[in-house]
């Protein structure tokens, strides 16, 4: 898709006119109209502005179709990157590579009997986590309060407040842990 074609498809997704476009961006319709049709190109500063009031990036509105390609990850079970600390019991799938457009991370974590992240409270920027139980039962600490979660249960928090967690079950602990952005 061409710039326009995904500018239009945006606005319309947001269900937004022509004109209420052309006036959140202080443009006119004219002009967007014909960016839209491929005869006219928008200023950088422009782009940015249409992309801010769309709520989309402003690479999504200019990457071509072959740069869509590599947004696409695909990962194998067999291919996952595991990264081991013994000390604390626990293995760290890595489920997607390291790449610095992501917004997020996620990450499989394989908690063994007495695991833990550590005995110290942390916190790291201005990310958020959201964390999923696959299997066992984990508990997680954040802001000094404590929340036991088992299988299916879900959690969510800002990375800015403390928080640690332990495996106090008799089994291991399987969970789903998504990161975003991505700190690790």
């Amino acid at each position: 898709m061409t710039i326009g074609e995904k500018l239009k498809k945006s606005r319309n997704d947001k269900g937004m006119s022509l004109r209420e476009l052309a006036t959140k961006v202080e443009l006119s319709a004219s002009f967007l109209s014909q960016i839209e049709q491929g005869k006219a190109s928008p200023s950088i500063e422009n782009l940015k502005k249409i992309a801010h009031t769309l709520d989309v990036r402003v690479a999504y509105l200019i990457e071509d179709e072959e740069d869509d390609i590599r947004n696409i990850e695909y990962v194998k079970a067999a291919n996952v990157r595991y990264i081991e600390s013994i000390d604390s019991n626990i293995k760290m799938g890595i489920l997607l590579a390291s790449n610095k457009e992501k917004n997020m991370e996620p990450i499989i974590y394989e908690i063994g009997v007495d695991g833990e992240s550590g005995r110290d409270y942390y916190s790291h920027g201005n990310s958020e986590e959201f964390i999923y139980i696959l299997e066992g039962e984990l508990e997680v600490y954040v802001a000094n309060k404590k929340y036991k979660l088992a299988k299916g249960d879900s959690l969510y928090f800002k990375s800015s407040l403390n928080h640690r967690f332990k495996n106090t079950s008799k089994k291991e602990v399987k969970a789903l842990w998504v990161v975003s952005p991505p700190t690790f």
